[in-house]
This record gives structure tokens, sequence and C-alpha cells, in this order.
């Protein structure tokens, strides 16, 4: 019977004291006020989120202008408060006179700008932590659950600008094949250009034509093979001259005209040259297809004075240049 009675006596003793203990580990731990200028910043929400792992009960506020930290910790029955200034990169902490067991202490704990604002903000809330126990302020039960996840604003850096554009070529090497017809019908010509541009929308050119094939001129006495060469100047004007490139251009140029005869008999052939003056028009478009080389597409027309005859036995059978007309296609690439 005894037996019974102590064993019952020390089951009771254990529950009491079990009941003991879990009461006070249900205890709340201390009351830590924590204020800012800008209490919803992802640091000021990390520190409290940090402080409530520890166990500390955490009230977060926007702070008062012009008030005394140590009358708003004890208005609000805290065992310390937290003032964070991140502006400055400081907090301030304070600690009361009945948790510190002395007088009221204040202390200022400085922020590394080089770190992020949740590390700062752990790296305060271990530190406070370290602190309150020295001076005996033990924090509640640890709270299990992880802190809330924080959204953090990262600045990125502005994109680079983008690269300057190539500066506009002043001097351009032309090439371009086309034909010409002028009263000896179609007569294929290869051009080159040396074009060159004093201003943006004006340019002095010098150019020569070669025709690679002659054109055949056939009557009763016989054949003339003729050839054309010539060269000139020109000067064009771009009213548009962009991606897209437009330009109007006078000219003047000398042609050499060399005939090659084969007669019949009675008569014989023989060969001769003239060379006359010639002025033209011309207008042209062009694209882009880089900063330094164009494709080209011109049209001109003009006149020779006096025009190219073609004799025969003193019979005129054809003549050049009033007027002749033509095109060309080629591409110009810029030099410098």
């Amino acid at each position: 019977m005894r037996r019974a009675l102590g064993f019952y006596c020390a089951l009771l003793l254990v529950g009491l004291l079990l009941r003991a203990g879990s009461a006070a580990a249900q205890q709340p731990g201390p009351l830590v006020v924590v204020i800012s200028s800008s209490p919803d910043t992802p640091f000021v929400r990390r520190l409290a989120a940090e402080l409530s792992l520890f166990g500390y009960r955490v009230d977060v506020a926007r702070a008062p202008s012009d008030s005394d930290l140590f009358e708003l910790l004890a208005s609000s029955g805290g065992a310390a408060l937290i003032s964070v200034d991140q502006s400055g990169q400081t907090a301030d902490v304070v600690v009361g006179e009945r948790a510190s067991q002395g007088p009221a202490r204040r202390e200022r704990e400085r922020l590394d700008p080089r770190r992020r604002d949740d590390t700062n903000a752990a790296v305060l809330a271990e530190r406070f932590r370290a602190r309150l126990t020295e001076l005996g302020i033990a924090p509640g039960l640890a709270s299990d659950q992880a802190p809330p996840p924080v959204e953090v604003q990262v600045s990125l850096p502005p994109p680079a600008p983008p690269p300057p554009p190539e500066p506009e070529r002043r001097l351009w090497l032309g090439a371009a094949m086309g034909a010409t017809s002028g009263g000896l019908g179609a007569v294929p010509d290869l051009q080159l250009e040396l074009r060159a541009f004093p201003v943006p929308w004006l340019s002095t050119s010098a150019f020569g034509k070669l025709s690679p094939v002659a054109a055949r001129v056939r009557a009763e006495e016989g054949r003339a093979d003729v050839r054309l060469l010539s060269g000139g100047v020109l000067i064009d004007a771009y009213p548009l001259r962009r991606d897209l490139i437009v330009n109007l251009g006078l000219g003047a140029m000398l042609v050499s005209a060399s005939m090659t005869g084969q007669a019949s008999a009675p008569w014989g052939g023989r060969t001769d040259s003239v060379l006359v003056a010639a002025a033209m028009f011309e207008t042209g478009a062009a694209v882009r297809m880089s900063p330094r080389v164009t494709a080209e597409l011109r049209g001109f027309v003009g006149a020779c004075s006096p025009g190219v005859a073609v004799r025969f036995a003193g019979r005129t059978v054809a003549d050049f240049g009033q007027p002749f007309f033509g095109a060309s296609l080629g591409l110009a690439v810029g030099v410098f």
C-alpha cells in the first residue's frame, strides 16, 4: 500500500514538472519594437522575421518625427527598441531599465553598405540577440518556421549605349555595267568612277567608259565596226542620302569613236576616229548594303556636238549622239 502511494506521488510530481516546463515554454519572449521611416522596406521586414525566428515578439511601426527613443520604448512596454535609418546606414539599439536591470542603454550599429539588405538584416539580428543575451535578456522559444521570403529589388546597370555610327565616307570608287544607245543600237559599256563628297549632299566625279564590243554598221558598200570610248566629269546633288540614296546630276565629257571599215569592190575600207564633246543629264537611286557599299542603278540622256557620223563612199549611213541615252547597274565602295 505504501509502495503504491509512493509511486502515485512520483507520477504526480513528474506531471507537475512537465506542465510547469510546458507553461514556461509557451510564455512569449521579450517584446522588441522596430521603428523605421519606411517600415515596409525589405530590410525592415527581413529584420523582423529574423528576430521572430530567434523567439522575440516583434512590433514594427513607423518612426514618429522628433521623438525620444527612451520615451518611445517606455510607452511601448517593450524590452528593447531598434531604430533603423537606412539612408544613414545605421541602427540604434535601446534597452530599457527593467530589461537590463540597470540604467537604460543606447548603442549604435553601423550597416555595411557593401552587403545586401537581407544579409545586413541577418547580421544585425544576430548581434542584437547576442547583446541582449549578455544583458540577461533571453529570447523566448525559437520559432521553427523559416522567415517569409523577402523580395529584393536589384538595380541592373543601364544598357550599354549603341556603338556610334560609322562616319560617312568622302571618297568612293564605283564600277558599273550598262548599255548606251544613240543611233548605233544598244552598245554595251563598262564604267569606272571616282567620286568625292566635299559636302554630304553634293559630289563631284571623274569617270571613264569603254565599249568592249564594237557596234557593227552594214550597207551595200561594206561594213564598219565602231567602238566608243568616253570620259568626263559629273556633279551630282543628293536630295535623299540615307539607306535609300537618290541623286540628280549634270556632266560633260569627250567621246572618241574609232571606226574600222571593210568595203566591197570597187570601194576600199579604211580606219578613222573622231573626238567630240558631249553633255548629259543623269539620275539614279542606290541602296546601302553596308556603311561602305552601295548598289546603284543610274540612267542618263545627253547629246554630242557635233554628232558622230559613219560614212560609206561619202554617204552617211549611221550616226551617234544626237541624242544618246542609256542605263547602268553597279556597285560603289567607300574608300575613306
